[in-house]
């Protein structure tokens, strides 16, 4: 039962699951736009504007998303398995910190967040084999797995938003 409920979670409620049942025997499911969606939506419906809030919900978000990456346990044993979708979510929340509610803005984040985690520029693919030689006990006890599946859509969260914030300050958007 527990399982259930992190996977769950996991999955952005089984959203990802929706790729691979509609495009069998593909590599690339699309779990990823679909889960860099939800976190639009989520985003929109449910983050609130306030800084200091919307870092709070953030902070806990991104604990929360560690804490089930690591947790969470599917059929095969890929570590960062294309079903768990949460890092997509928390990354998109990365993107959009300190940023206006604009609807333009938010179609810039969600391009250039799912650019950069794509492409994975060489810094963060190498954040993916975080801890990768550390027995595994060390793993377990300090989340490094989970860490691991969430860094990645964090540093792709973070470039976009770079680029967002330069974009801003420059008065581009």
């Amino acid at each position: 039962m527990k399982n259930k409920l992190l996977q769950f979670f996991a999955t952005g409620a089984f959203i990802s699951y929706l790729p691979t049942a509609i495009l069998k025997n593909k590599k690339n499911t699309g779990a990823g736009l679909l889960g860099t969606f939800e976190g639009l939506l989520l985003y929109l419906f449910f983050m609130p504007a306030k800084t200091f809030l919307y870092l709070i919900c953030l902070f806990l978000f991104l604990c929360f998303s560690v804490y089930v990456s690591q947790k969470v346990k599917f059929d095969s044993d890929i570590k960062d398995n294309p079903k768990i979708i949460i890092d997509e979510i928390v990354g998109f929340f990365v993107s959009m910190l300190f940023l206006p509610k604009d609807g333009f803005i938010i179609l810039l984040a969600f391009i250039l967040f799912r650019v950069f985690d794509t492409i994975k520029p060489a810094f963060i693919r190498k954040a993916e084999s975080l801890g990768q030689n550390l027995p595994l006990a060390l793993k377990e006890k300090y989340y490094i797995d989970g860490t691991a599946i969430v860094l990645d859509d964090v540093l792709a969260g973070i470039c976009a938003n770079l680029i967002l914030q330069i974009l801003f300050l420059l008065k581009v958007i």
